[in-house]
């Protein structure tokens, strides 16, 4: 495979409960690898988790033989998927494509409550929360990769709310709701400026989220998608696109 893919778990998911939560998604490519956030995503500055994820990143290309700006597709799952938007953002040469999964967009309620009750003792969680500098950077900067991320979130968020809270309202981001009929139809109607450019209907919620086949067939067949255009001789991506 010319790509590798790496996932990037949430908050506190780390170890066993890591590996079983993305095991789904891991299995289906020969170079997908796990990163889990350093400190459990809780007492470093998201800005900071930076420099262990790509460390973390670097370590996984070499040990599967790869130079350490080689072609990657990251997947991110909620904290996560703010990581891997962070990192593809920073590093638009190497990230061909950046998947966000339930992620707190714009902010996640229980981040900011917990923040406040422990008086900002925790550096990720107070980034996390609505309006943060980490995430109104992020609103600035994620433009510029917009036609290159894909993002996935279900009405059944349970970290954030509402949960049009992971709709990531820039031109170009592809959005997929994952819904059932009803709430489908309601979201419709509650949020008509939030444009959908696809669905996923069923009920899933935050946790379940990379267990959905739905979800894990829509990452593999952009990955096919990536890996056949980079076997043509397609352009690379610049790092002002």
């Amino acid at each position: 495979m010319p790509v590798a893919v790496g996932i990037v778990a949430g908050t506190a998911i780390r170890g066993a409960a890591a590996t079983v939560m993305m095991r789904p998604v891991l299995e289906r490519h020969p170079d997908a690898f796990l990163i889990t956030l350093a400190n459990f995503g809780v007492t470093l500055t998201m800005a900071s988790s930076q420099e262990h994820i790509r460390r973390d990143i670097t370590k996984a290309l070499r040990e599967r033989g790869r130079a350490r700006d080689s072609p990657i597709v990251l997947v991110g799952h909620s904290q996560g998927g703010l990581a891997v938007l962070r990192y593809a953002i920073d590093h638009p040469l190497q990230v061909r494509h950046a998947f966000t999964i339930g992620a707190p967009w714009q902010g996640a309620v229980s981040a900011g409550t917990l923040s406040r009750i422990v008086r900002h003792r925790l550096p990720a969680m107070r980034d996390m929360s609505a309006g943060s500098e980490f995430l109104t950077a992020l609103h600035d900067d994620v433009p510029v990769i917009a036609d290159r991320v894909s993002n996935i979130y279900s009405t059944h968020e349970l970290f954030i709310r509402p949960y049009v809270g992971a709709h990531i309202d820039v031109p170009g981001v592809h959005n997929t709701l994952i819904a059932t009929d009803e709430e489908l139809r309601r979201h419709l109607q509650l949020y008509p400026e939030l444009e959908l450019d696809d669905i996923i209907l069923g009920r899933v919620n935050h946790l379940n989220e990379m267990h959905s086949p739905e979800v894990r067939a829509k990452i593999w067949a952009k990955v096919s998608e990536i890996v056949a255009d980079m076997k043509s001789g397609a352009p690379k991506p610049s790092a002002t696109e």
